[in-house]
């Protein structure tokens, strides 16, 4: 599977959202509404008992999101929903909000460049809040800018660990640009405490073993992945996520194998390496780690993968996907004599 593309409008949707003003005539209404989809909050904002900078924003918004389809934010939008106070507008009541969402309707309409502008006035005006940043690192990688966007969410990151759509979005640009090793650093300094830890180790795992040639030197990360995903599932992640993960994994190493990639030697510390980290040559099945409980073979893979595709049959909802399933794991079954 490719990574997924950057949602534009999604990932609008998901920046953190500005408190309402306290001083807007209509700010005690706006507190509360309660509607739950995005037409029946504009049917409530038509109700209002006058007109307000706060009311055609807060319209505007929804007006974004019934636009896109969906009330709510997408899975890949951790911060989705936060608010965002710095402190008071900076040349009269809602103009930086007006300029705020200007970018917004920019990015959900495609103009880039004019939604740069907009995220790159606000962020004159508070240099020093994250949320300007973040709206600057998708700007800059939907135009492509991959270093700029690096350097915006990577400084996101270090000041707050509460922005993690800035780890996500690091390691989508530094992946883009070819650096797999940053990408998963990325992804694997989030913290076990936020909610999107589970997230965000698995998009780790993804991000080792995705878009690879077998042919590479896979043998660290095969290893490493395998691991992650024995952790995650001692971390309660469900069983159709782990063995949609653990199909990955050991599909990725029968391929490893059946090309004939051998040349990586042992991870450093196993017997046999010399403690040069993988260069005294090829290992021995003796010597090769088993990946979640599979022999490092091409048999033992083999099985591994037919009770990886079984398990998710068994777990299947509808009928066409557990036949679906099925059918993949007696493919890779190995040939035996009973």
């Amino acid at each position: 599977p490719q990574p997924r593309p950057l949602d534009a409008a999604g990932a609008a949707l998901a920046l953190p959202v500005p408190r309402v003003d306290p001083d807007d005539p209509q700010a005690g209404f706006l507190a509360s509404l309660h509607a739950a989809t995005p037409a029946e909050l504009l049917a409530a904002l038509r109700a209002a008992p006058a007109d307000s900078p706060e009311v055609r924003l807060r319209a505007l918004r929804a007006q974004l999101e019934l636009g896109r389809g969906a009330a709510d934010p997408q899975p890949d939008a951790p911060d989705a929903g936060e608010r965002w106070d710095v402190g008071g507008p900076p040349d009269g009541a809602g103009d930086w909000r007006t300029v705020w969402h200007r970018g917004l309707v920019a990015l959900a309409t495609g103009d880039r460049e004019g939604a740069a502008l907009a995220f790159d006035a606000v962020y004159d005006a508070f240099p020093g809040e994250p949320a300007p940043k973040l709206a600057l690192g998708i700007s800059a990688e939907l135009l492509g800018q991959l270093d700029n966007a690096a350097e915006y969410y990577r400084l996101v990151w270090a000041t707050d660990r509460g922005y993690v759509s800035a780890a996500f979005g690091l390691a989508r640009v530094r992946l883009a640009a070819g650096d797999r090793t940053g990408a998963v650093a990325a992804l694997e300094s989030v913290p076990e405490a936020s909610i999107h830890y589970t997230a965000a180790r698995i998009a780790a795992v993804r991000a080792r073993l995705r878009q690879r040639s077998p042919r590479e030197p896979l043998l660290a990360d095969l290893t490493a992945a395998a691991q992650q995903v024995q952790a995650l599932a001692d971390f309660g992640l469900d069983d159709r996520r782990r063995e949609l993960l653990a199909t990955e994994v050991l599909g990725s190493a029968l391929d490893w194998v059946l090309s004939g990639g051998h040349g990586d030697g042992p991870p450093a510390g196993t017997p046999g390496d010399g403690g040069s980290g993988g260069t005294a040559g090829p290992p021995t099945a003796h010597q090769r780690p088993a990946l979640l409980g599979s022999p490092l073979d091409e048999r033992g893979l083999r099985f591994g993968l037919e009770r990886s595709y079984r398990l998710l049959a068994r777990l299947a909802q509808r009928g066409e996907e557990r036949i679906e399933l099925v059918e993949r794991a007696n493919r890779f079954r190995p040939r035996t004599w009973v």
